[in-house]
């Protein structure tokens, strides 16, 4: 056996990802979870900042107990701004809430637990208040490592503009926290987030600079365990994520095989590597990042030489030192781009056209600003301020990298969003290549399985469409409401969830729009927009800017505002056909129907958006769903003085319970009238509202109705077949 690391590697991997399918919890997360007390005083250690945000400090911080089972594990601490800044090696005494994090909450959602398992994190504690008992504790190697980080920060910000400071801070040391929404959007979108990401180029630039001045002294082995410790040294001030250890442990296993004069073995590094980050931390496997950095090195070995050979004899008839470098950075990211492709789509649904030529204009010059930010920081050591100039050189490079990411990032088709691909799908589409790249008599048929199967994941949204019958599902989107039905082959999306104040967390980026592509949409047959509350519209902005929405329902009764007007203009820029609706209207989609219900011609004054919302009833055959918005009591009373000759008008099957069954809503005539067998309460888990508020729930629960909530469920889905069998479950 030529490689046996290799081979353990692969086995390992498969146990680890078989035992947690199993339900296998490594780590001892539950025996931690079950020796915390809720809300109750600590002692930890500072370990770093992890986030600073407009309201709160983020910390990571390392338990102090005489319990086994929590001491020593790590934890986030949120702190509120106005406290004392903490620093690495400040013990702690504090009372905290302890919030165990939350996995999936909707289909395909993002696992928030396994996150912070990937980084062996434990749990949140939101801290009441602190006392500092003790400082410069912990390793004092480390704790200069830290005053290093915080010197890097502080350089740069009083030197550079602000988003060339932080963008240079990530570049240098990885450290993304402080980097415009619109700044890493863009490289995102140009294929450029590798960049802000700490990489073998960068243990590539310190092994070169330790080992020219080795060269000056001519102490070679002396300098190659020099060139470990400094190794060793950057991968904890860059925080040693997971790529950055796979980077790490490489390029140590490379200079060491220098040192016993032997030639080291990627696939061999590479398997040591991953083996001993899974046996400091099994849950590892499941970071992107890890992924990401792996397949990378992985795409690059395998192709990289076959490519570049294929371009030579194609394109470098009369060689030349440019056409040599475009041949060799075009080989290289189609080579990593060949495994990573599959991974970008499992998590981000996102395919990148430009990245070649986003990647040939931003490449040599990310090498320029690293290895020149680095002689700077260190010179400025002793120069200080006498290197002003030379920095604003510095902010000018870091200025044209961001300008190259933001033209690559609006280029036509920078970023095209996909349907999340089926993983069986991708697996074969793995073992195909495999296959290939070890040599099989009959590849033509390899050759038309790859095909096929990059076919099928474009056609995938076509055929996930095909509901037998009919599926609602009230989607998890914290505090609002967004549901989700599809019938008869076509979609419908009612309301998208979303905050009223501006966040990095867009409910349609992060939660809406993956949603869709992990069910298999690309675009949305019908939108239907209750009312323009920012909990209810803000979150379909993003869907409506990313996917092709065909028609927009609307009731323009009550909803002038700004909020209105800005979302119209967007849907008239994409040309979407916009369809108004009034009481009475009925609007047909195959077998199944949407009936208008509310508001008439004379609107309520009283709390204009909520009381004037759409309200609506789906049906199909005998199945109904009222759909109520955020109508409050006076809204109610109308509606029922309306139909107060037709009450069965009212009556449905489920009750999408109004303003997410706050206590001015849903009154017990109102409920008596729709008389549901269901209730469904779109509400964010621990929401500061009380929502949903008792009273509600015990006339429901007077109604012998049954209630489903998202903040205890998550994702609530329906499914009812042509023989009226209706089945309910949550997703948690």
């Amino acid at each position: 056996m030529k490689r046996p690391f290799c081979v353990l590697a692969i086995i390992y991997i498969l146990i680890i990802i078989v035992l947690h399918l199993l339900g296998v919890v490594f780590l001892g997360y539950d025996k931690v979870y079950s020796n915390l007390n809720i809300n109750s005083q600590y002692t930890g250690m500072i370990l770093d900042v992890k986030d600073e945000k407009d309201y709160k400090d983020v910390y990571v911080i390392k338990l102090i107990s005489d319990n086994k089972y929590i001491n020593g594990r790590k934890f986030l601490i949120n702190v509120k701004k106005d406290n004392e800044k903490l620093e690495y090696g400040d013990q702690i005494n504090f009372v905290g809430e302890f919030l165990e994090p939350d996995s999936k909450r909707n289909y395909g959602g993002f696992d928030y637990s396994l996150y912070l398992k990937t980084q062996k994190i434990f749990g949140t504690f939101n801290v009441q208040n602190f006392k500092i008992i003790s400082k410069n504790n912990g390793n004092k190697i480390q704790k200069n490592i830290m005053n290093f980080k915080q010197y890097v920060k502080e350089t740069l910000r009083k030197y550079l503009n602000k988003d060339e400071a932080e963008l240079g801070i990530g570049l240098v040391i990885g450290d993304r926290t402080g980097i415009s929404k619109e700044v890493e959007n863009d490289f995102k979108d140009s294929n450029l987030t590798h960049m802000l990401a700490v990489s073998g180029s960068h243990f590539t630039y310190i092994i070169l600079a330790v080992g020219y001045v080795n060269k000056m002294i001519k102490r070679n082995r002396l300098g190659k365990i020099i060139v470990i410790i400094v190794i060793i040294l950057f991968m904890n001030l860059t925080g040693n994520t997971a790529s950055v250890a796979r980077s790490g442990i490489m390029a140590i296993m490379m200079v060491i095989a220098s040192l016993f004069y032997r030639r080291a073995d990627i696939w061999t590094s590479m398997s040591v590597a991953i083996i001993f980050q899974l046996i400091s931390n099994p849950y590892i496997i499941f970071d992107v990042g890890l992924q990401l950095s792996y397949g990378g090195v992985i795409g690059i070995v395998l192709f990289n030489e076959k490519l570049t050979e294929l371009f030579i004899k194609y394109f470098n008839k009369k060689e030349t030192k440019i056409k040599q470098y475009i041949i060799t950075a075009i080989s290289v990211t189609l080579s990593a781009n060949i495994i990573i492709i599959p991974i970008m789509l499992l998590n981000f649904n996102t395919l990148s056209f430009s990245f070649i030529i986003s990647n040939l204009l931003a490449g040599p010059l990310l090498g320029v600003i690293v290895i020149f930010a680095f002689i700077l920081l260190f010179a400025s050591l002793l120069l200080g301020s006498l290197l002003k100039p030379l920095f604003s050189v510095l902010n000018l490079l870091i200025s044209m990298l961001i300008n190259i990411a933001h033209i690559c990032a609006n280029l036509p088709f920078s970023k095209v969003y996909m349907p999340t691909p089926n993983i069986l799908l991708v697996i074969i589409f793995y073992v195909c290549l495999a296959v290939k790249i070890y040599g099989y008599k009959k590849e033509k048929y390899i050759n038309v399985i790859l095909i096929i199967i990059i076919i099928f994941n474009f056609y995938f949204p076509i055929l996930n469409l095909k509901v037998k019958d009919l599926e609602i599902n009230f989607i998890d989107v914290g505090q609002g409401d967004s549901t989700l039905i599809r019938v008869n082959n076509k979609s419908i999306l009612i309301d998208g969830g979303g905050s009223a104040f501006e966040s990095k967390s867009d409910v349609g980026e992060m939660t809406l729009l993956p949603y869709l592509l992990d069910r298999g949409l690309i675009s949305i047959d019908y939108v239907i927009v209750s009312h323009f509350d920012a909990d209810h519209y803000k979150g379909l902005i993003y869907v409506v800017e990313n996917l092709k929405i065909k028609n927009i329902v609307i009731s323009t009764l009550g909803q002038e505002s700004n909020d209105f007007n800005e979302f119209i203009a967007l849907v008239r820029k994409k040309n979407i056909n916009i369809l108004e609706v009034n009481m009475g209207d009925i609007l047909k989609i195959g077998k199944a129907k949407m009936e208008v219900l509310y508001p008439n011609k004379e609107p309520i004054n009283d709390n204009v958006k909520n009381n004037n919302a759409l309200v609506f009833k789906f049906i199909w055959n005998d199945f109904s769903i009222l759909f109520t918005g955020d109508i409050e009591e006076v809204a109610e009373e109308k509606i029922l003085s309306i139909y107060k000759n037709n009450l069965e008008k009212l009556q449905s099957t489920v009750l999408k319970v109004a303003h997410h069954g706050s206590k001015t809503s849903s009154t017990n005539s109102f409920l008596e009238a729709v008389n549901p067998q269901i209730a469904l309460i779109g509400v964010g888990k621990n929401n500061k509202f009380g929502h949903p508020n008792q009273g509600v729930i015990d006339r429901l629960n007077n109604l012998n109705c049954k209630i489903y909530r998202t903040d205890e469920m998550g994702e609530i889905s329906i499914s009812v077949n042509k023989k009226h069998k209706i089945r309910v479950e949550g997703f948690i």
